[in-house]
């Protein structure tokens, strides 16, 4: 997004922020896969960011950067980073299965904050989920497509909220949100010192903490699984030995 800003602004500096990134993907496939099974991974890398040139190239030609072309820009980075996770899995001996999010979420065409079609969506994540073989599923957050086929985001946090549509699709016994604080807590820690980790809270006073402020937890995630009675659990990707915080 960095670049496609700069591109739209006329400056060159944005051909340098693709660098970067396309460097840490492939530096990234370096250490996670063995030296005889990347080729496909950096080919796959390659293209993404040689079609990244050229989009960006178009903002600086036309001076503009619209809400279709964010979200395009801005779905690349689940979609290859979610191929190279499963793959790293692959090679670890996990039989994972990859799916392109954007062929089982459908959404309307309002860029960068879609809205799903959940009767479409659920029963393509059914079917996808009942065809495959090789678990776990790993999947990108965030990306989805509109009716015409053309990719759409849903908002800022949208990987939970993925993972929450998901869940209430296939009636999950739990939805976890792995994140990098121990749960939601009573107070922002940034402004008073005694905040404390809320062992367990409603769905309603989740989503009223998240609209007032608490980006623990995007607002959207807990509507599709509060519908189902799906329990959420916030834990720390740093500390998971922490309790965190149970929605319910």
């Amino acid at each position: 997004l960095d670049a496609g800003i700069l591109a739209s602004t006329g400056q060159e500096g944005f051909r340098e922020k693709l660098t970067v990134a396309h460097h840490r993907h492939l530096e990234t496939i370096n250490q996670l896969m063995p030296a005889g099974q990347q080729d496909a991974l950096k080919k796959l890398v390659n293209a993404a960011f040689s079609e990244l040139q050229e989009l960006c190239h178009g903002m600086y030609m036309l001076g503009e950067i619209t809400p279709r072309s964010k979200d395009r820009l801005s779905h690349y980075g689940e979609w290859l980073s979610s191929q190279i996770i499963t793959a790293a899995a692959q090679v670890s001996g996990l039989p994972a299965t990859w799916l392109d999010s954007r062929d089982l979420i459908q959404t309307n065409s309002n860029y960068t904050y879609a809205e799903v079609n959940f009767s479409s969506t659920n029963q393509r994540i059914q079917q996808a989920i009942a065809a495959t073989t090789n678990f776990p599923v790993i999947a990108p957050g965030f990306i989805a497509r509109d009716a015409h086929g053309i990719t759409t985001t849903l908002g800022r946090g949208g990987s939970d909220y993925t993972a929450a549509i998901f869940a209430a699709a296939l009636d999950a016994r739990v939805l976890e949100i792995w994140t990098d604080v121990s749960g939601m807590m009573t107070a922002d820690p940034r402004v008073t010192s005694n905040a404390k980790i809320i062992p367990a809270i409603s769905y309603q006073e989740a989503m009223e903490l998240s609209h007032f402020g608490a980006k623990v937890i995007y607002p959207p995630t807990i509507v599709p699984v509060m519908h189902k009675r799906i329990p959420v659990w916030i834990k720390n990707t740093f500390a998971p030995a922490d309790h965190g915080t149970v929605i319910l």
